[in-house]
């Protein structure tokens, strides 16, 4: 029905200022999802709000997440090699001769002398969070402006305008990854609802057409 509107307005010269997008934008759903246990030492979940700094050929960019492992050099990386920063934005690394650091739930790194049993504060990892990612007022306003866009890495790249501050209601758990938060059978209704206003509308079509021809071919001719 809006391409018939919009073709009948273009032949009568109007501009079809009518029209509405068929897509109201792309954007991603930062809501928590499900954490699953790994086992593995490097492995870190968000339980709360925040996202870890990574440093990347073109400069810093943010991620939920946690799968890290640790390089030849051994500093903590994800898994394109980007490096993990801690609080003071440097890259954390693990002692050569420790195989299982200990991350507690504030981000702070430590190694164990496994000869005296004591243990050694290295590196806080950074986590960051940008308040207008929940802020409704700011995502009322037109045009707006989303805080942060994804690369092609899939790394969260915050707009120049947007703050971005420590993390304060988050928890990191090591040995866990955040699973995604897509419920595949919502979004299965989803794509059926949609499926069906498509059809309800290609049927509207249909009737519309056949009255167009009948009106030219039949009410419009002469006896």
């Amino acid at each position: 029905m809006r391409e018939v509107r919009e073709a009948m307005k273009r032949q009568s010269g109007d501009y079809p200022d009518w029209r509405i997008n068929r897509f109201e934008g792309v954007w991603t759903d930062h809501e928590q999802a499900e954490l699953r246990k790994t086992g593995d030492v490097f492995d870190m979940a968000l339980s709360g709000k925040g996202f870890f700094a990574l440093q990347t050929p073109t400069g810093v960019q943010y991620t939920r997440n946690g799968n890290f492992s640790k390089n030849d050099q051994g500093m903590f990386v994800n898994p394109l090699g980007y490096q993990v920063l801690d609080e003071g934005g440097a890259p954390i690394v693990i002692p050569e001769n420790i195989i299982a650091p200990i991350i507690d739930g504030a981000g702070v790194v430590r190694v164990r002398n496994e000869t005296t049993g004591e243990d050694t504060e290295i590196a806080t990892v950074q986590i960051v969070d940008f308040p207008e990612l929940y802020d409704k007022n700011s995502m009322a306003q037109t045009p707006y402006q989303n805080p942060l866009r994804k690369s092609k890495d899939g790394l969260f790249i915050p707009h120049p305008a947007t703050p971005q501050v420590p993390a304060d209601e988050v928890e990191i758990v090591q040995g866990f990854l955040e699973e995604s938060n897509v419920e595949p059978v919502m979004e299965m209704v989803k794509m059926i609802d949609t499926f069906r206003s498509y059809e309800a509308e290609q049927r509207a079509i249909q009737v519309q057409d056949s009255t167009l021809e009948r009106a030219v071919n039949d009410l419009g001719r002469v006896s």
